[in-house]
């Protein structure tokens, strides 16, 4: 099978695939922020009902994943959470899909907001959430400020 076919599936925290992708994002962020304060999603996390967690699934694995945890704060809202691809797939605009298919849950389940938090060092990822139409705001949730974090959110117009 050529590396072309790609899959759209549910993160499933007993797949190895899902332990490798996780285990490559946790290696990433450790070596960014090597005092990160990010809470991360845990592969148990996956299983839980207001965790929406989808990848992109090729021969090799997954190459691209990311999620979405509805939380309450003074209001309901989703975070954006584990959103990372493979760097071999880079710039291809999977991360693109991937929140884009995020967005569209948040739509269907009437989320109005739409947060995450990313670090200073991820350029990348922030220009793709502005390109997206999210702006800076405080933190939220049990984030605290800290120059390590940048926290973003988006309005979702019903």
């Amino acid at each position: 099978m050529n590396g072309s076919f790609m899959q759209l599936v549910d993160l499933n925290p007993s797949d190895p695939d899902v332990v490798n992708v996780f285990d490559d994002i946790d290696r990433l962020i450790n070596s960014l922020y090597p005092v990160a304060t990010a809470q991360s999603l845990e592969l148990e996390e996956l299983t839980l009902p207001n965790v929406y967690a989808i990848g992109l699934k090729t021969d090799e694995g997954i190459i691209a994943c990311g999620a979405i945890v509805e939380k309450f704060d003074t209001q309901p809202y989703g975070e954006i959470r584990r959103l990372y691809v493979k760097p071999s797939h880079r710039g291809k605009g999977l991360s693109r899909r991937i929140m884009q298919i995020l967005l569209h849950q948040a739509g269907e389940k009437q989320i109005p907001l739409i947060r995450l938090e990313t670090g200073p060092k991820q350029t990348q990822s922030i220009n793709l959430y502005e390109n997206l139409g999210f702006k800076r705001c405080g933190s939220f949730g049990s984030y605290v400020d800290n120059p390590q974090s940048v926290f973003m959110e988006l309005g979702l117009n019903q």
